[in-house]
């Protein structure tokens, strides 16, 4: 495979941020809805591969952190996606996937970058919405600012081919996870740029809160480093998790404007932000480490892959306890425990 899709192609102490000032755990009635959703997860115990870390919860007004600030998921019948490799389903138009099964010698699990499905996925069968998948293999946010990019798909081709539908903006949740592969063409293209896809993400958030989509909850993710941290990174995941509060507040994208009533602001809408990082860092990290999440190795079970195909030929006999399936890409186990990381943050770090 080349090394750009080596590197991204597609792309513990346990925080107890339910006493967390400002945030609260749900009520009752949630509690039950979030049992509901822990009881389908994991068929055959995961194959004892198991999150290790808690979210790290925190205010849209301060630093990166995990947040939910109005997503409620017992609302929600739809899940628009999109995204680069680790949440394409292998189908970019929005209609039903392949079943995600491997056939051999292919290694991808009906077009996905994985051996079975990837996490949003999950998400949508533990709630029981239905998916419809925009992501790309080796998307970006805009090709404009990274001329290296080797897929030559981004967000704002995904958004040419989703615009014009009709959903129910209160039951939809749009689901949006770049950055993996504007880092990686940062380190070609310089990391100028990546301020600027910081602003396409928010700006594509504009749009599809505007007529006619009038959408109006957001969940965010970022893992661009894959366990890799730059100031630059930094910087851009900051960038975008700031404007999710002036998007939450109806503070337009000049700062006009906030609240609801505003004749000049922006729309009003809820946001969430789940940080993938925290995984990675964990896994890769010395606290607490692969083995904390039943893992055995951190490698890729498969190696034998070009920029077009992965075989299953010479593969390694526990695919179930690697980190990643192919390179940089995680097992389907590890696909799981991310959608259970993003439950606990909508579940557990509520803005109040």
């Amino acid at each position: 495979m080349a090394l750009k899709r080596f590197l991204a192609f597609g792309l513990g102490i346990q925080a107890l941020c339910a006493h967390t000032v400002g945030f609260s755990l749900s009520s009752q009635h949630d509690d039950q809805f979030a049992a509901s959703l822990a009881s389908l997860r994991h068929p055959g115990d995961n194959s004892g591969i198991h999150l290790a870390v808690s979210p790290a919860c925190g205010s849209l007004n301060g630093s990166v952190s995990d947040v939910n600030a109005g997503i409620d998921l017992k609302r929600i019948k739809t899940i628009v996606a999109f995204g680069d490799s680790y949440t394409d389903g292998g189908r970019d138009d929005g209609g039903p996937l392949a079943p995600p099964v491997v056939v051999p010698p292919d290694a991808e699990a009906g077009g996905r970058s994985t051996n079975g499905k990837v996490w949003i996925e999950h998400v949508a069968d533990d709630i029981g919405a239905a998916l419809m998948d925009y992501a790309q293999s080796g998307a970006c946010t805009d090709l404009r600012l990274w001329p290296s990019n080797y897929k030559k798909v981004d967000f704002v081709g995904q958004m040419s081919t989703f615009l014009g539908q009709k959903l129910d903006p209160e039951t939809t949740l749009y689901t949006i996870f770049f950055g993996i592969n504007d880092f990686g063409d940062s380190k070609i293209d310089g990391e100028a740029n990546l301020q600027a896809a910081a602003q396409v993400i928010l700006s594509q958030i504009r749009t599809l809160a505007g007529a006619p989509t009038n959408a109006r909850s957001f969940l965010l993710a970022d893992v661009y480093g894959l366990g890799t941290h730059t100031p630059a990174g930094d910087a851009f995941v900051q960038t975008i998790y700031s404007g999710l509060h002036d998007l939450r507040h109806g503070i337009d994208g000049t700062g006009r404007g906030e609240g609801p009533n505003s004749d000049t602001g922006g729309h009003v809408v809820d946001v969430a932000f789940v940080q993938f990082s925290r995984i990675w860092d964990g896994v890769l990290g010395a606290d607490p480490g692969y083995a904390a999440f039943g893992y055995v190795s951190t490698d890729a079970c498969i190696v034998d892959c070009s920029v077009v195909f992965c075989s299953t030929e010479g593969m390694c006999d526990d695919p179930e306890h690697y980190f990643y399936y192919i390179p940089s890409h995680p097992s389907k186990e590890g696909m799981r425990i991310m959608a259970d990381y993003v439950e606990e943050v909508l579940d557990r770090c509520v803005e109040q």
